[in-house]
């Protein structure tokens, strides 16, 4: 499925304390709900028709078998009937969902999920959310039985807001999930740039990408969803670097009047996948650079800049 990257509250009234003691229980209970301890601002589901060329399709989050390492946090008849029930501020290439929340330390958090399409045997069709089990005996959570279906997809995420993108966290090139602000203006607003990171890849090349999803918050607080960028990551023999840069448009006919351009390093290196073997049977490692931009109108696919 995967491929490098070719080119890679309050109430304003106060009708009576009853009212407020309703309005209090309704955070609460949506807030456990989601699964986190934040309490979420009312806003409308944006359901975007987005997808690009490294979204996961239908067959894709297909599966049939959990496993041991599955459990179902929610099911719905349909992927609409799922969104009305988890009411995400965004959800997009039909799988994929987003809630802007802040956490009891007041901090902007974007908590993320995927939906799969589970059918078991001679059972209805369902869009499920996942929770992975903590404590599968290491036999098991090894990839062994029918998780694989995972391989490279997402789960369940919190991206809190950080200074900067966090450092990898290991050889794999894992960084964990994150948003960072990359770039303001004070007269338009500012864009946060959410890395998701995928599930380790089951193959021998043990891919690890990263999503890289731009959001669009303007002066009046209200949040656009730009699309999403070039994925960092490596795998066994290659590997890809993003640098971005937010530029602002002050003659643009579009809003928000801004794009962002990606400058995109890729090296290849095949005596990777031989360690007992002399250096020098083989080539050295080949680097290669392309550039993107991702511009509007607003969400859009990021092009390749000839």
């Amino acid at each position: 499925m995967f491929e490098l990257l070719k080119t890679d509250s309050q109430t304003r009234a106060r009708p009576g304390m009853k009212f407020k003691l309703i309005l209090c229980l309704a955070l609460v209970l949506s807030s456990g709900f989601l699964g986190c301890s934040t309490i979420s601002p009312a806003t409308k589901t944006e359901v975007l028709d987005y997808a690009n060329d490294n979204s996961p399709d239908t067959e894709e989050v297909e599966v049939t078998d959990l496993g041991n390492c599955f459990s179902i946090r929610l099911a719905a008849d349909s992927w609409p009937a799922l969104v009305r029930k988890t009411k995400p501020r965004f959800a997009w290439s039909g799988c994929d969902l987003m809630w802007i929340e802040t956490n009891q330390q007041g901090e902007l958090q974007f908590t993320l999920d995927e939906a799969y399409v589970y059918q078991p045997t001679n059972q209805p069709l369902q869009w499920v959310l996942l929770d992975e089990k903590t404590n599968v005996p290491y036999k098991d959570g090894n990839r062994v039985d029918p998780r694989n279906f995972d391989s490279c997809l997402n789960l369940r995420a919190v991206a809190p807001l950080r200074d900067d993108i966090p450092r990898v966290q290991n050889d794999g090139g894992e960084r964990g999930n994150y948003a960072v602000t990359t770039g303001t203006n004070p007269r338009h607003g500012s864009v946060y740039q959410i890395g998701w990171q995928r599930e380790m890849g089951a193959s021998p090349a043990h891919p690890e990408y990263e999503r890289r999803i731009y959001l669009f918050q303007d002066r009046l607080n209200d949040w656009h969803f730009l699309g999403e960028g070039p994925e960092q990551g490596e795998e066994r023999g290659a590997e890809n670097a993003v640098q971005s840069q937010v530029e602002w448009i002050e003659a643009a006919k579009h809003e928000p009047p801004l794009k962002i351009k990606f400058h995109v390093e890729t090296r290849i290196s095949p005596r990777e996948w031989d360690y007992s073997a002399d250096d020098t049977n083989y080539p050295p490692d080949e680097y290669k650079t392309n550039n993107y931009v991702l511009a509007g109108p607003f969400p859009a696919k990021f092009q390749e800049l000839k």
